[in-house]
């Protein structure tokens, strides 16, 4: 039975925006543009995912996509929500096309910032070679996903160093939510085949200084599925900061074109 997850933000009125935090974060990371939202437009609802945040941590789940979307769908079913825009960030990217896979009904149009698409998966045995990100990333992910006290001691540093980058959890409790997020949700192809096949409205949107994403994979989902999907760019790194979380605010309430 899937989990009903943890609503942290339900506010405002009008049609929902839903919004869907990447591995490691919780609803935290959406801060920036929680604060710029024009509340009388919509409805706002932010929750933890599953094993993150205040989310309940089932040591019987593999986290996977579909693990992930299933407890996203339950919720939004206990809320009510009949149609919703659901916009990802990073991992919560691939969630929220999971969940317009699995539920076309509720999801009215996609919004997926930072999307890591893998179109294939390099083995571990792969050799390495760096300017194929795929291989590069595949391995880097592989190492952090058995580094534990690593891991952990640079999420710290993130947190203690850099705080203008908000909503990063990663601890013991999270660790195995995120090890296993990371192996089945993140290095998969299915996100990646899935977009290109879907027939819900989606926008790809990444920043041009974005280290984990691979581009040419979003250009060539928009490229293969013209008719529902479309890419743009913008310039900032990977995580969400107060000037791009303003920009989003207004992508996602339709005040700002992608033109």
């Amino acid at each position: 039975m899937s989990t009903v997850l943890p609503i942290k933000v339900h506010k405002g009125a009008g049609d929902p925006v839903v919004l869907i935090h990447g591995l490691g974060n919780s609803h935290k990371s959406w801060t920036y543009v929680l604060e710029n939202f024009d509340y009388s437009k919509n409805t706002i609802i932010a929750m933890d995912l599953l094993g993150f945040g205040d989310a309940d941590k089932p040591s019987d789940k593999e986290y996977t996509v579909s693990d992930h979307a299933d407890a996203v769908i339950t919720t939004l079913d206990s809320m009510n929500i009949k149609s919703a825009l659901i916009s990802g960030h990073s991992m919560g990217s691939l969630v929220a096309a999971e969940v317009a896979v699995q539920r076309p009904d509720l999801a009215s149009k996609l919004v997926l910032l930072g999307a890591p698409l893998f179109k294939r998966v390099p083995s571990r045995y792969t050799r390495l070679k760096f300017w194929q990100k795929e291989n590069l990333y595949a391995k880097m992910f592989r190492i952090l996903s058995k580094q534990k006290d690593i891991t952990l001691t640079a999420a710290n540093g993130v947190v203690k160093f850099l705080p203008l980058i908000k909503g990063m959890e990663i601890t013991e409790d999270t660790w195995p939510a995120f090890k296993k997020s990371l192996r089945n949700t993140i290095l998969q192809t299915k996100s990646y085949n899935d977009l290109i096949r879907i027939q819900t409205p989606t926008l790809l949107m990444y920043g041009v200084l974005d280290f984990f994403v691979i581009k040419k994979h979003l250009k060539a989902v928009a490229r293969r599925n013209k008719k529902y999907v479309t890419y743009d760019s913008e310039l900032g790194p990977h995580e969400i900061t107060p000037v791009n979380g303003k920009k989003i605010a207004e992508l996602l309430q339709g005040t700002r074109s992608t033109d």
